[in-house]
């Protein structure tokens, strides 16, 4: 019985879900080559304008539908928190932590998500979520003592943890304005008008702030450029359609519940290309985690 719903949109969404999880993975590793190259702003805005241009082309090759004001209203304001603010904060993190540390620590997104759900769309937390939250909050507080124990103390470590609290709760907080605009709109065009508002966003709040970003150096470099066009694809259409193909298919909860592996799929990455220090107990952490998601996610299976 069980298999049988598997076979329809659901199991769409799982897979859309773990190939977003394994998606935001790979990207997290790439950016992380290129992010001190390029200010956390300026990194935003080109990759905003490169994923506006390929999501525009796939749009234009599927056909545009038309939607109400209410709906469009829904996909901006989810664009500008969780791409404009939500990405920028996100780039300022992984210039000040590992690329493996980054991914496991926004797994903390996942309570923030469920938290905001209960808040938000009414949702409920049963014993067994709560336990599950309590579990990646200690499995998440590992990892960065884990962290902490390799690199000692540092300043910049401490900035990379608050604007990863920033960035989640911007992220987390665009999820759920998204889902609501999922239910009556295509997964690619909702993907590409929330890139075009934050990219947007970013442009407006660049110009409000009147401050010089250094954009087109770094891309006078072909090898950069070709590095920064894959990571891109890789994440517009893996980690941003792949994640709106997963909550629009299930539930939050049970979407966030496959996203939650992307440290699995971070933790070879990170070693092999990055050459990161993986210890025993960050990966014992990150175990935790996960197990902490799925028990947040509790009773998935049993749909």
């Amino acid at each position: 019985m069980f298999f049988e719903k598997l076979m329809d949109h659901q199991l769409i969404g799982i897979l859309a879900a773990l190939g977003s999880a394994a998606s935001w993975a790979i990207g997290a590793i790439l950016f992380k080559q290129l992010v001190n190259s390029l200010h956390p702003v300026a990194m935003t805005l080109a990759k905003g304008l490169v994923s506006s241009v390929l999501l525009g082309c796939a749009l234009i090759s599927i056909g545009y539908e038309a939607i109400d004001i209410f709906t469009l209203g829904l996909l901006i304001a989810s664009g500008v928190l969780g791409i404009a603010l939500g990405d920028t904060f996100f780039f300022a993190a992984l210039q000040n932590l590992s690329a493996y540390v980054v991914v496991v620590f926004f797994m903390l997104g996942q309570v923030l998500t469920a938290v905001l759900a209960v808040l938000i769309l009414g949702e409920t937390i049963k014993e067994t979520e709560t336990i599950g939250i309590l579990l990646t909050i200690v499995g998440i507080t590992i990892v960065l003592w884990a962290q902490s124990m390799n690199e000692g103390c540092q300043s910049s470590s401490w900035i990379g943890i608050v604007y990863g609290i920033i960035s989640m709760l911007c992220m987390s907080g665009s999820t759920l304005i998204a889902k609501q605009a999922l239910y009556s709109t295509p997964t690619i065009q909702a993907t590409f008008i929330r890139m075009l508002a934050g990219m947007l966003g970013v442009m407006l709040f660049n110009a409000m702030s009147r401050q010089k970003i250094e954009v087109i150096q770094p891309f006078k470099s072909f090898k950069f450029s070709m590095r920064f066009l894959i990571a891109v694809v890789v994440v517009t259409f893996g980690g941003f359609w792949l994640s709106m193909v997963g909550v629009k298919y299930l539930d939050v909860a049970i979407a966030n519940t496959f996203n939650s592996t992307e440290p699995l799929f971070a933790l070879p990455l990170a070693v092999i290309f990055l050459k990161e220090r993986v210890t025993v107990l960050m990966v014992i952490g990150s175990l935790i985690t996960i197990c902490g998601i799925i028990l947040l996610t509790g009773g998935w299976w049993s749909v």
